[in-house]
């Protein structure tokens, strides 16, 4: 910084696609500051330095960014500015502030370095400092790409090009450009492994009227792929070329998502042709999911149900015969039995497994020298998913492992009933996540409590398993464009939880498909795709109504009828036991 004469310099938890899990090679901030989480920012002033992350990751990153020098900056929190305000405060005229343009997105640092340029503050974007001191930096990821069956995909290449092309009209434009890696793998029903956990390829797309470019790192391309893309009109370009390619454009009006494109293609391109900065095309038409998807979907949830169900029976009983587990010891387990399914692909992310205090940190991720044994007693949770060809998953489930206090298990009810009211929800076209937001909250708010995430993320299929733009959330998006009505086809995670620092944390997830309601005209609701029961042993039955008690056993039936046929003999026993009816003395039903 010193050599360069740069002030502050800023580092993103993303890469060129503003991906947000990231390789290895992109590991910025975990290289210079330790912290291992995402949805970050580190700024590295002469004598200081800061991170901002939002509240899933408050817990984690004040213990590892503990005497490391850096300053955690809880986003959101009252009296913490945001990361413009911080800069814009602290940098005066002759300052310069230094950050790498491709990893950056364009609508936010366009913003920023406007407001700096009034306050003659510098800007240099040119160079990665980071690489220059980084000796041992892994290189970029170059993976094999590989063909998704159009017998998963449901649509073909063609069928998304053209729909992708009236979307350009609509707009007037006669160029759409996008980064986003899991855009370009839906458009081509391609994809790879460059990206831990995420089956998508490092890539760009430039799709005009008559061609689809696709930038590709060619050596991932076995001649196979290449046919497909040839007999498919996808024209393969050089990876490295994006840059030198979108310089070129000239003349043109582009269709692009300036809060999804990295600042440097922006550059590129805004000197010398017309832009359209709206929401991306494919981010809207991936995120409705098609009937061949659907129905994918719901196979591979009871699959993945299964293996999931199979695991907390294992879990359980090796933890009352005294077995000694670590966390990872379990983890092991549980993703061991979800790759014995012959469409297993890949993990959805790490399995965050996770007993008493650690679970407080919503994503936790446990390493074998410090996982914690999980003892028979207090609470555990998991975290877990899979990509499989024919879908993605992602479930949350907390189980008793023996005796717990009655505070732990008022807060677990809590996020029991909060997960089974939005689950069941009716509401008009129309509506919004910001609205649907409080049904899962109200009965946790209603004694007190609250969860600093999301209540809920769109899915992929055999993509990210958080898929942008479909959300339930307390506060609005940043982008209003992106708080987009339901419409059936689309799946969100249902997910409120309650964590206490020090002590433990508790979450229930279930993934959830918007569906018509057919008794109500004008009406959509929700129904389950996930089927894993829900531990009745920590429930206080006194707190939940009459309605919540019927959604519990209505679901917790589906689940005996969906996942029973896949088990063994006392495997099914126990689920029967899991599943019985509950009633609001408290009495079970035992089949």
């Amino acid at each position: 910084m010193k050599e360069k004469k740069i002030t502050a310099w800023l580092s993103p938890c993303l890469d060129r696609h503003g991906s947000e899990y990231i390789g290895a090679h992109d590991e910025c901030i975990r290289f210079l500051s330790g912290f291992t989480g995402d949805s970050c920012m580190l700024l590295v002033l002469p004598d200081a330095a800061y991170l901002w992350t939002d509240g899933r990751y408050f817990v984690q990153a004040a213990a590892e960014l503990k005497n490391s020098g850096v300053k955690l900056m809880k986003m959101g929190e009252p009296g913490v500015p945001t990361l413009e305000e911080f800069i814009l405060r602290t940098l005066k005229g002759g300052d310069c502030l230094g950050f790498y343009a491709p990893l950056f997105p364009a609508r936010r640092m366009e913003a920023l370095t406007r407001r700096l340029s009034e306050k003659c503050v510098n800007i240099m974007t040119s160079e990665d400092l980071v690489d220059t001191i980084w000796k041992d930096r892994p290189a970029r990821s170059c993976n094999p790409v590989w063909i998704h069956d159009l017998s998963y995909a449901g649509e073909s290449t063609a069928q998304k090009l053209k729909k992708v092309r009236l979307a350009m009209k609509e707009h007037r434009c006669d160029i759409y450009l996008t980064s986003v890696l899991n855009e370009t793998a839906w458009l081509t029903n391609l994809r790879g492994s460059d990206i831990e956990c995420n089956p998508l390829f490092l890539s760009y797309l430039m799709i005009s009227e008559k061609t689809c470019r696709l930038f590709v790192q060619k050596k991932a391309l076995n001649a196979e792929v290449r046919t497909y893309c040839r007999k498919n009109s996808v024209m393969l370009c050089d990876y490295e070329d994006w840059g030198k390619e979108t310089k070129r454009l000239k003349g043109h009006r582009i269709l692009i998502d300036l809060t999804a494109s990295d600042f440097e293609t922006y550059r590129n391109i805004s000197g010398n042709n017309e832009t359209e900065d709206a929401i991306s095309p494919i981010s809207l038409f991936k995120c409705v999911k098609n009937e061949t998807e659907i129905r994918h979907m719901k196979q591979s949830h009871i699959r993945d149900g299964a293996a999931e169900t199979k695991y907390l029976y294992w879990l359980l009983q090796s933890v009352k015969s005294g077995k000694k587990l670590s966390e990872t010891d379990a983890a092991a387990h549980l993703d061991m039995l979800r790759g014995r399914n012959s469409r297993f692909v890949s993990l959805s992310f790490p399995t965050i497994s996770a007993y008493g205090p650690n679970a407080a940190m919503c994503h936790y991720m446990p390493v074998p020298e410090t996982a914690a044994v999980i003892l028979p007693k207090g609470l555990y949770l998991v975290d877990s998913g899979a990509q499989y060809l024919d879908g993605t998953t992602d479930v949350t489930r907390t189980y008793a492992m023996g005796k717990t206090t009655l505070q732990q298990r008022t807060d677990y009810t809590l996020t029991v009933i909060g997960m089974l009211r939005l689950m069941h929800a009716v509401f008009p076209e129309g509506i919004r996540g910001t609205n649907l937001d409080t049904f899962a909250r109200k009965p946790l708010w209603e004694k007190g409590r609250d969860f600093n995430h999301g209540t809920g993320h769109g899915v992929g299929f055999l993509s990210n398993v958080h898929e942008m733009p479909v959300s339930v959330r307390v506060h609005p998006n940043a982008d209003p464009r992106k708080d987009l009505p339901f419409v059936p086809g689309m799946i969100t995670s249902d997910e409120p939880g309650i964590y206490i620092d020090g002590k433990y944390g508790i979450r229930t997830e279930n993934m959830i498909l918007c569906v018509r309601d057919k008794k109500r005209k004008g009406f959509l609701k929700f129904e389950p795709l996930t089927f894993v029961p829900l531990d009745p042993a920590p429930l206080e039955t006194s707190l939940m109504t009459e309605e919540d008690i019927s959604f519990y056993n209505s679901y917790q039936a589906e689940v005996r009828k969906k996942i029973g046929p896949h088990l063994n003999r006392a495997e099914r026993e126990w689920l029967n036991h899991e599943t019985a009816e509950i009633s609001k003395t408290g009495k079970r039903s035992i089949l």
